[in-house]
């Protein structure tokens, strides 16, 4: 009855094995993304928004609807942040035609914002994000922690249906590793 009982649990895990290793095979690089992600919003609708735009007027979510984009969160007081401006300001000189960008700051007011825009000469578009609302909604808590944390830097990554399909939190380092996530991504940079 053991012999029996140890086989036929063998079998399963067997079987439990090869339909989600053909699972996992079937799935595009995109989707292979998408499933491993740890953001919950990742694969949700991008939740709508308008916000302040540093250069005046008003920016929003629905503007780059029909495109990929992609929007970097960050703040003020972050220094790992200033160090993707150049990155992010060579991509969106280069693909903004393509692909949107879009910079959401929330940091300690919308005039030490504008001074680091300056600073770095960046000319895609930056939001303030007042008491870091909209960066709360695109990085939710988990249920998990007790306080609630927005790590800053952090890249959220929306398809042309509207769909968050990758997020980031940590810096890109190299323009060649974001070219590659974006390519992995589908979004039409070639």
């Amino acid at each position: 009855m053991k012999t029996l009982l140890a086989i036929t649990i063998a079998a399963l895990v067997l079987f439990l094995v090869y339909t989600q290793w053909g699972y996992s095979e079937s799935l595009t690089e995109k989707q292979r993304l998408i499933a491993t992600s740890k953001f919950p919003i990742v694969s949700e609708p991008a939740p709508d928004f308008s916000l302040p735009a540093l250069d005046g007027g008003i920016g929003s979510l629905s503007d780059y609807m029909g495109q990929p984009l992609i929007i970097d969160f960050w703040t003020t007081w972050c220094g790992a942040c200033k160090k993707e401006f150049p990155l992010f300001e060579e991509f969106h000189t280069t693909y903004g035609d393509r692909v949107g960008f879009l910079s959401i700051c929330s940091g300690n007011s919308p005039q030490k914002a504008a001074e680091l825009i300056r600073e770095y000469s960046l000319t895609f578009p930056v939001l303030y994000d007042e008491g870091k609302v909209i960066a709360r909604t695109y990085q939710p808590r988990e249920e998990t922690v007790k306080r609630e944390i927005t790590a800053f830097p952090f890249t959220v990554f929306i398809d042309s249906e509207g769909i968050v399909v990758y997020a980031k939190a940590a810096i890109f380092t190299a323009f060649e590793d974001l070219l590659d996530l974006v390519r992995r991504l589908d979004f039409p940079i070639d």
